[in-house]
């Protein structure tokens, strides 16, 4: 401590800091002689408390209790840790649940929907009344699949013909609900004829107990397998007429000439067609991309005007991918057509193709056809894998990325130039890559 002379402050403020260093020194001193002492005290209370517990002759009352255990790290399981980790990620917590939550009800709807039964109505003896047109190429895979399944759930079945050899193929099948019905676009009377059979199978003269009623036309416009080489340059005049009377106005022909009836009965019409490849506008497939956008603009007009046209329901069911092997009875007929020689060339490229890719079983095309008969689908429905992807692509990737993949594909191909041309072709019509992406939901479809 400072011991300054008397004379050596020199106002009152001096006087005043030394009182207060001071008074902070003195209580320094007297904070350690605390610590100290109590440091001391609590040694000695550790002791006596530790050898009175050790003593025996002592009563346990009076004993001093032990100390507590030192807390030791308890390793958390697998629960707790999950709880500790989604309490500070929430936000991909949410994400996580949402995700498997929407996939598993979305699966335990298909599956739920799996187990309906899809029946036609009957009369209350059981005979068939609901009627159905399926207006597609009696040699393709798919309209022998679908003719055979409407058959199956209680359809009567008409599928037009125009050439004695496609009668004898419906004829072949042996099946009593499935008729052939001699149709020709092409001749306004022949058109009318049938039209008027038609209607006089719905409306005998003399009322039937169970009348029967048409419930649905199915369009399968044919997909145009023009040249793989050929640019739309190239595509002569004679061609484009041919593709368009083929695939556009023959369907839209036969459409218009059976309007009234289906008017008359409420039907649904149905539009299938593939769109994978249409979908991107790919090179070297003017006609097949020309056909499918006229076709999906003629479908939205319509759908449109339906007002207008009467109470009918108008779908669209895009397919993609479908697993044709699948089909037993199909893949069978295909086969054997392809060495026939009576079959026509021109539809020998509606048969089977040859894919990449493993697709969509044919059953999800029934199941969602038969839906669309009875009113459960309106809209645009997708079936089969990438049908829905190949859509969206179409709509959003731009161009130029689009050809710079197709450019990749062309350039590990090394061979002479019209070679290089059919591998691009190909690439567009077969990309497994899109096509694994859209499995289900995408289905969604069922």
């Amino acid at each position: 401590m400072p011991n300054p002379d008397r004379d050596s402050f020199g106002s009152v403020e001096d006087l005043m800091s030394y009182l207060s260093a001071i008074e902070t020194t003195v209580e320094g001193e007297v904070a350690k002689i605390a610590d100290h002492f109590d440091s001391i005290t609590d040694n000695i209370a550790t002791s006596l408390r530790t050898t009175l517990g050790e003593h025996s002759w002592l009563p346990r009352s009076t004993r001093p209790s032990p100390p507590p255990p030192t807390p030791t790290a308890t390793r958390m399981g697998y629960l707790e840790a999950s709880k500790d980790w989604a309490s500070r990620h929430r936000a991909i917590t949410a994400a996580v649940v949402c995700f498997l939550g929407t996939g598993a009800f979305l699966l335990w709807r298909r599956r739920r929907l799996d187990r309906v039964k899809r029946r036609a109505k009957r009369g209350k003896n059981g005979q068939r009344t609901d009627v159905v047109i399926l207006a597609g190429p009696p040699s393709a895979p798919i309209t022998r699949s679908l003719s055979l399944d409407l058959e199956r759930r209680g359809f009567i079945v008409y599928i037009p013909v125009n050439s004695l050899w496609e009668e004898r193929m419906i004829q072949a099948e042996a099946k009593a609900d499935i008729h052939p019905l001699h149709l020709d676009v092409t001749s306004p009377s022949s058109l009318t004829s049938t039209i008027r059979k038609v209607t006089e199978l719905l409306h005998p003269s003399e009322a039937p107990r169970y009348p029967l009623r048409l419930v649905a036309l199915i369009l399968l416009p044919q997909t145009p397998s023009p040249p793989q080489s050929q640019s739309i340059t190239q595509i002569s005049a004679d061609s484009w007429s041919d593709a368009f009377s083929i695939h556009l106005l023959s369907p839209f022909t036969l459409l218009q000439a059976f309007l009234p009836l289906l008017t008359s009965h409420q039907s649904s019409i149905l539009f299938i067609n593939h769109t994978n490849s249409p979908s991107l506008s790919p090179p070297l497939h003017g006609e097949a991309n020309v056909v499918a956008h006229a076709l999906d603009s003629y479908v939205s007009t319509m759908r449109k005007e339906a007002a207008a046209i009467g109470d009918i329901n108008i779908v669209q069911l895009r397919l993609g991918a479908l697993d044709y092997e699948s089909d037993r009875n199909a893949h069978q007929m295909a086969v054997a057509l392809r060495y026939d020689d009576r079959a026509a060339p021109s539809t020998r490229s509606d048969l089977a193709p040859e894919q990449k890719v493993r697709g969509s079983p044919f059953r999800q095309l029934h199941l969602e056809v038969f839906d669309a008969i009875v009113g459960k689908r309106r809209g645009t429905v997708y079936v089969g894998r990438g049908s829905r992807t190949y859509d969206i692509l179409g709509k959003v990737i731009p161009q130029g990325i689009a050809g710079w993949m197709l450019s990749l594909k062309a350039q590990k191909d090394q061979g002479p130039d019209r070679k290089k041309a059919n591998n691009v072709a190909n690439a567009w019509q077969a990309s497994p890559g899109w096509e694994k992406v859209d499995q289900v939901s995408g289905e969604e479809s069922i």
